[in-house]
């Protein structure tokens, strides 16, 4: 059969790798499948201007109805795989197609943790669709109470966006810190920055189960049992305690789904099977092992790996990579991956302007750079880290220099 290209999962991975295979070259059939009724769209907003209204769903598109018909592929929208033989080369869709491919990319993403016994109250919800989105922003105006479980960045990002929306907002998290990924020291600044702006942040503490308050059954009238015997009163609980892989479709495939997809430095997963996104675990050869970032534009760095070696031709991973979170007013930028031994220290700071940078080192090497509202400093940093001796970068500040916060 002539080549066929088939995509399952429509983000910013799944859409990267088809629209790189047209602009290098690729001409023959290209298949998209997307669970969702949308074009594709970009999901860090939906926790920030999409629920404040600032922005409304088609500026969030990463390709609208026009730019998908110039990439000349087919696109099943509102479907989702359902399975999919190898040996077979076929993908079967939620509708009964099954579709024959020559090559299989997997960027389906990841899915929402929940709570158990939380989902089937009304007003608890999650946040990954634009329609879970349209859902909370309903449900945001002055005076309802929000409770937020889990402390991570989509946590903190709609506590922030809920605060400036006049919602009464209580973060619960089971970590000491919120953001514990960032370390001890910017989680804490981060907790104390969001409580001073009128949320209330319980930290060390985990929910144990959602009850039906005084109001009638259905009216979102909610109380949330916390593990230290606290009762929160809330009209709405968003759960925002991570993700899944997406790879409940590919269980009788033999691939390995121990954290995602398991592939090799380029995402190939298998003969004719590539993965790539938050759905993929990579293996890193700085690291010496697999990686599953959730990072957005880790995912269209590695489309383009993924569309080069399908063609035949080589593109390396760039493994400093970088994320950031709008935390209300401050802005976090990470470069590089932080372990969880890594040690953070302050490189510079401005405490008049409330910006500052840092380094996290792990056994004397750096492993990552932060800048607190500092963008132009951040990137000078990572220059450093990608160009410089690691050992000497982000020296530590002199003595009496000011810390975070």
């Amino acid at each position: 059969m002539s080549r066929h290209i088939v995509v399952v999962g429509t983000g910013a991975a799944g859409l990267g790798v088809a629209q790189e295979l047209r602009h290098l070259g690729y001409d023959e059939a290209l298949t998209l499948v997307g669970a969702e009724n949308h074009p594709p769209y970009d999901r860090p907003p939906l926790s920030k201007r999409f629920l404040t209204g600032a922005a409304e769903a088609e500026q969030l598109w990463l390709a609208g109805p026009d730019t998908l018909d110039r990439l000349g592929a087919t696109v099943h929208r509102g479907r989702r795989a359902a399975g999919a033989d190898l040996a077979a080369r076929t993908v079967s869709l939620d509708d009964g197609r099954r579709l024959p491919y020559t090559d299989l990319v997997i960027a389906t993403g990841v899915t929402p943790r929940t709570l158990p016994g939380i989902a089937e109250h009304a007003g608890a919800v999650t946040l990954k669709t634009l329609e879970d989105a349209h859902s909370l922003t309903g449900r945001l105006r002055p005076g309802r109470r929000l409770v937020v479980v889990g402390g991570g960045f989509l946590g903190t990002e709609t506590a922030w966006t809920a605060l400036s929306m006049g919602c009464e907002v209580t973060l619960v998290t089971p970590t000491p810190t919120v953001l514990p990924g960032l370390g001890e020291q910017v989680g804490s600044l981060t907790g104390e920055r969001l409580a001073a702006a009128g949320a209330t942040v319980l930290t060390g503490t985990a929910v144990e189960a959602v009850r039906q308050g005084d109001g009638p059954p259905g009216s979102g009238d909610l109380r949330v049992l916390l593990d230290n015997g606290t009762r929160l009163p809330a009209d709405t609980v968003l759960t925002a305690i991570g993700s899944a892989p997406d790879v409940g479709w590919c269980g009788t495939t033999g691939l390995d789904l121990a954290d995602g997809i398991r592939c090799d430095a380029v995402g190939r997963a298998a003969p004719g099977v590539h993965a790539c996104g938050d759905v993929a675990a990579w293996y890193c050869p700085p690291h010496g092992r697999h990686l599953r970032l959730e990072h957005r534009m880790h995912a269209g760095d590695q489309a383009r790996v993924v569309a080069a070696d399908l063609l035949g031709g080589h593109r390396e991973l760039d493994w400093v990579p970088f994320f950031w979170t709008d935390q209300g007013p401050h802005k976090i930028v990470v470069h590089g991956l932080i372990t969880p031994e890594a040690e953070f220290e302050t490189h510079e700071a401005d405490t008049e302007h409330d910006r500052f940078t840092g380094v996290y080192r792990t056994n004397g090497r750096v492993c990552a750079v932060l800048g607190w509202n500092a963008p132009k400093q951040i990137l000078r940093l990572r220059r450093e880290l990608l160009t410089g001796p690691q050992t000497a970068l982000g020296t530590p500040p002199p003595a009496g220099a000011p810390k975070p916060g």
